[in-house]
């Protein structure tokens, strides 16, 4: 009858009556840390992270609890977008390592229970590596088509997504984001015969870009790598496909092939649409700010933006925001997502996404408020390094190899704060020679400082883990359920559960005092972990239960 269930629910909605496969088991219990390799660890003194700093952290890593890294690209690179615009898929940059150093790395982490994801820019090259170069000649070869050109300059460009050039090739070329990154020709859903740039999905040149996706895949997996997220991941078939059939196409064939040759890898999309993602066959989505992220991590956690966007979200300090969206959205993602072995993960932020603490949310009770949130909910916890100390976003951060879009992205990409030594433990180089300033301020956080400390942000993400690691419940196969009312915002209360068992978790990011009724049936109630004492729940006649939380606090309950 489930099964049955899952087949009407799919087909009401739009999506494959199947699962696409089964998630590695491993996975089930992945808890990731993000890198961005130029900020991490500088182990040759130039001011710049590199692989054999990551590698001498790996120790670290294990002992806060994490067991998978997810590294930014470090692949040969102009660097004129961080690393997101490559020359060479195949070959590390010479700034990082070698590749050697990169094998050496995945090996050092499998030997300590450590899995290693590789990013994996699908969309677009730089516009100086070579099969762009070939492409851009006058003269025909086997890789005119790897790119979208318009047959020639005559009437202009046909959107804003073509680029003005000089060279020798006669047309216009289309982009992803800068100028510098020629978009990969993946095809069109409906080419329109009228615009000879669109060709179809299995044209000669679309086909062959394929070909090459995997190629690229192939050579890191068989080196050892454990999978890849994937850049821009719903954005590679091009045209007008609100049902997104053309890339669920070419994701449902690739994971065709890399399901019957890499059964344990796995692949994480940067989409945020899930509902196409997930029933494609990726292994998780990121809801970040773009795409669905929209009504879910930025109504959550985005506070005044670069554009002036001062929209409250509802982890503010003052309380002005509200999680009606929040909540109406992802009851429906859930059920949208049923049929699919997928995880939709909300990370704490990334390489483009401002950091946690930031403007005046900063303190480490409001810094474990938000984290317990993101270790509580049904999905694969992924935090960006320096969050599990609580690192500060630094809004005047120069700007660095592109770094800036609509915002600045310097912001949360500088140096890993490790101790109290010069540059913070990051780098034996000179300040002026490292990639970004390290934080300023005298009272920075440092993993050093928190290590041993039992009340620090970094203490409480090890117990977080653990308890995330320990009980199902709290786990990727738990069920959700919103408890407190939506449009009384604050506190923010649900319940985790999995055969039998019952957790409740609430939130309060507020700087007052908050209280909420609701109705669930308990006998008793058990203190788990909270970020303060003197939070108290009160079970009364009937179903009814009252909950009041201290100011910038999270507790969570064993509910029998």
């Amino acid at each position: 009858m489930k099964r049955l269930l899952l087949l009407i629910l799919a087909a009401s909605i739009g999506l494959s009556a199947e699962a696409r496969h089964p998630i590695p088991a491993w996975l089930r219990d992945a808890v990731v840390y993000h890198i961005y390799p130029s900020t991490y660890m500088d182990s040759d003194g130039d001011g710049i992270g590199d692989i054999e700093g990551i590698r001498s952290k790996l120790d670290y890593i294990r002992s806060v609890g994490f067991n998978t890294v997810w590294i930014s690209p470090v692949f040969e690179s102009e660097f004129e977008d961080g690393g997101y615009d490559i020359t060479d898929f195949y070959r590390v940059d010479p700034r990082f390592g070698d590749n050697a150093a990169l094998e050496r790395l995945i090996a050092d982490a499998h030997a300590r229970g450590l899995r290693v994801c590789l990013d994996l820019v699908a969309g677009h090259t730089s516009d100086k590596h070579p099969w762009f170069v070939a492409s851009s000649s006058a003269e025909r070869n086997e890789y005119s088509d790897y790119f979208i050109w318009t047959p020639g300059k005559q009437g202009g460009k046909p959107d804003k997504k073509f680029v003005d050039n000089d060279l020798p090739r006669d047309g216009y070329y289309m982009k992803n984001f800068y100028d510098i990154q020629p978009a990969l020709n993946y095809g069109y859903t409906n080419p329109d015969p009228s615009k000879p740039w669109q060709q179809g999905y299995d044209d000669p040149g679309p086909t062959a870009v394929r070909e090459e996706l995997k190629n690229i895949i192939s050579f890191w997996m068989d080196k050892g790598a454990d999978g890849f997220r994937v850049d821009m991941a719903g954005s590679l078939v091009k045209g007008d496909d609100k049902a997104h059939t053309g890339i669920r196409r070419l994701w449902s064939d690739l994971f065709d092939w890399f399901e019957a040759k890499y059964p344990e890898g796995i692949l994480m999309s940067e989409w945020s649409q899930p509902q196409y993602s997930l029933d494609a066959g990726f292994d998780i989505d990121l809801i970040i700010h773009n795409g669905r992220g929209n009504k879910l991590y930025r109504t959550l956690f985005t506070q005044t933006a670069n554009n002036g966007d001062h929209t409250p979200c509802y982890f503010d300090p003052e309380g002005r925001g509200g999680c009606r969206t929040f909540v109406d959205d992802y009851t429906a993602m859930l059920r949208e997502t049923a049929h699919t072995e997928g995880i939709a993960a909300m990370p704490t932020c990334s390489h483009d996404i401002w950091r946690l603490n930031r403007f005046d949310r900063s303190t480490p009770a409001e810094l474990k408020t938000m984290l317990t949130f993101f270790f509580t909910m049904p999905w694969t916890p992924i935090v960006y390094y320096g969050e599990e100390i609580g690192m500060r976003n630094i809004e005047d951060a120069p700007v660095k190899e592109g770094s800036f879009s609509s915002r600045n992205r310097s912001s949360c990409r500088t140096p890993m704060q490790w101790d109290s030594t010069p540059n913070a433990g990051f780098s034996t180089a000179a300040p002026e020679l490292l990639y970004l300033p390290i934080d300023p301020s005298p009272a920075r956080p440092t993993v050093a400082a928190q290590i041993d400390d039992p009340a620090s942000v970094l203490s409480y993400v090890r117990q977080l883990i653990a308890l995330h690691k320990s009980t199902p419940a709290l786990g990727t196969g738990g069920t959700w359920q919103f408890l407190s009312d939506p449009d009384r915002p604050y506190p923010m209360v649900y319940l985790r559960q999995k055969d039998g068992e019952r957790y409740l978790v609430a939130l309060n990011p507020t700087r007052r005092s908050v209280s909420a009724s609701f109705s669930l049936s308990a006998s008793s109630v058990e203190e788990i972990l909270t970020t303060c004492p003197g939070n108290k729940y009160t079970l009364a006649k009937g179903s009814v239960n009252r909950i009041r939380l201290k100011p910038c606090s999270a507790v969570i309950y064993k509910i029998r």
